[in-house]
């Protein structure tokens, strides 16, 4: 029996579905997982010492965060692997060893570096050494993967919005001066807006109603993601408020850059419970009709935010 997991989780999007498998697989035999981010599409950042470096470093940490939150939603026992400008499958059993993971989870198709590299040479049940390699299974349906991709790319939309504030927040902060209020206040409404979208895809939907008419072992995550979008209303006042204020005399130094830093934390645990928990229970419980009906459904409230662009 397996005991302990090394997941690596990457700026890819196949990466989600597997961390999501990896992590209810986990819970189900009492083993813990070791994170590993691997960042396929900016590896070669890494190498330099500049601020195009310290950003993709920011990324790792954004994915790790994702997937630890996965983790504890689901009682599982977790740690994390710095990140690593390594892409190769060598480089990930090596870890593997290092950390004394005794099965890897990876999904079919899985790519280790930029696109049009080869991709690594494994089957379920693969042996890397003495570690054993385990393909977790894609959902293949074209009505699931097109509506978890609109969701996904909604997550991406507001994540790469955050790391542009969080960018700006940082270089004004290097040059001595405070950030340029009309651009932070454009990037916080840009957030909300894209926060709102979200949350109305699912809402016209039904996608939580459905799971929950289909199953309850993902009511309690339900209920706690309902009161994190509560919360998220609240943050982003209190954020859309600070940045009125920050260009104020008497605003202590930095007090934005701080609120923008805990309000992404808070963002990517969000995110990460919805990915790691939510969408395995919906891939598993939803039924083909169900998918069929939400990609509809998506499309729809899209298309209806396209034509209310002024």
């Amino acid at each position: 029996m397996y005991r302990h997991f090394l997941v690596p989780v990457g700026d890819i999007g196949s990466c989600i579905e597997a961390t999501g498998h990896a992590v209810a697989f986990a819970q189900s035999m009492g083993a813990r997982v070791s994170f590993l981010p691997i960042l396929y599409q900016h590896a070669a950042a890494l190498h330099r010492q500049d601020s195009r470096a310290s950003d993709v470093r920011e990324r790792a940490l954004e994915l790790l965060a994702r997937a630890e939150a996965a983790a504890r939603a689901q009682g599982v026992p977790y740690s994390s692997i710095a990140p690593s400008n390594e892409t190769s499958f060598d480089s990930i059993v090596a870890a593997a060893v290092k950390s004394g993971c005794d099965l890897i989870c990876i999904t079919p198709g899985q790519r280790l570096a930029e696109a049009g590299d080869v991709v690594f040479a494994a089957s379920d049940g693969a042996d890397a050494g003495n570690v054993a390699v385990l393909i977790c299974a894609a959902d293949r349906r074209p009505a699931t993967s097109h509506a978890i991709g609109i969701l996904l790319d909604e997550h991406r939309a507001i994540a790469d919005t955050l790391h542009a504030l969080l960018d700006m927040a940082r270089a004004a902060r290097a040059a001595g001066q405070e950030p340029e209020a009309i651009s932070m206040r454009e990037a916080v409404k840009r957030i909300r807006d894209l926060q709102i979208r979200r949350h109305r895809l699912k809402e016209e939907a039904r996608f939580f109603p459905r799971l929950r008419e289909r199953t309850s072992v993902a009511d309690a995550e339900l209920d706690e993601l309902e009161c994190q979008h509560q919360r998220d209303i609240q943050l982003l006042q209190e954020l859309t408020e600070l940045v009125e204020r920050d260009a104020e005399p008497g605003v202590p130094a930095g007090r934005l850059e701080q609120a923008l830093s805990a309000y992404a934390q808070f963002t990517w645990e969000y995110l990460g419970r919805e990915e790691g928990v939510v969408l395995p229970a919906a891939r598993r419980y939803l039924r083909n009709e169900d998918w069929n009906e939400i990609a509809a459904a998506f499309d729809a409230t899209a298309a209806d935010s396209t034509t209310a662009k002024p």
